[in-house]
């Protein structure tokens, strides 16, 4: 069954798939199939409640997949990377993969000795592989690892995540004081957040 959506000015289309042997309602965004939301057996009307509900992060959820699929597209079709933002011509000889293991490394390292500097802090290993959903990540450990792709980044977002990791290291949650130490050195941090968003670290 399909149905549509009117909000804030866009139109959501979604298809709603009933199974009884759930429990409970869940919104699933395939990046062929589109909106899916699976249905224990409520009403129509009831899963559109919560389709209403969800929007906001419906919307959010497919700009993300929506930016995924353009890089890759953007490789793929114009043979084009992103670098600090902006797109630019890849060599024909070097390989997306290639080309980000050359320029991020470097890059996020120096980000990284600067601001441990002026935090104080002192990572014990940085490290950079391949991922499809996380930007960084900190250890217990204070070992720090990036994704590859982190150089496509603006380089105020890119400077947000080595802040975010390096904030870890005093910090090892999320709760509010993490979140104070953050804005202490990037006061609209939040700004970043909604530029990364824009942004997937997967290359396919």
């Amino acid at each position: 069954m399909n149905a549509l959506l009117e909000y804030e000015g866009k139109t959501l289309s979604y298809s709603i798939i009933t199974n009884r042997r759930l429990k409970h309602l869940s919104i699933h965004i395939h990046p062929q199939k589109g909106v899916l939301v699976k249905n224990p057996g409520f009403s129509p009307t009831k899963v559109h409640t919560f389709v209403v509900q969800k929007a906001t992060w419906i919307f959010e959820k497919m700009a993300w997949m929506n930016n995924r699929l353009w890089l890759k597209n953007l490789i793929e079709n114009e043979g084009k990377v992103l670098y600090l933002g902006e797109p630019i011509l890849l060599d024909a000889s070097l390989l997306p993969e290639r080309f980000y293991k050359e320029k991020t490394p470097p890059l996020v390292k120096s980000l990284v000795e600067k601001w441990a500097f002026m935090m104080r802090v002192v990572p014990r290993n940085i490290t950079f592989r391949k991922t499809k959903r996380r930007w960084g990540s900190c250890s217990h450990k204070a070992e720090l690892s990036f994704t590859l792709t982190l150089a496509q980044l603006p380089l105020e977002a890119i400077e947000y995540i080595v802040i975010h990791e390096l904030s870890h290291i005093n910090h090892p949650h999320h709760q509010r004081s993490f979140w104070n130490h953050v804005s202490e050195y990037m006061p609209h941090y939040k700004r970043q957040e909604n530029v990364i968003k824009q942004y997937s670290p997967a290359l396919s």
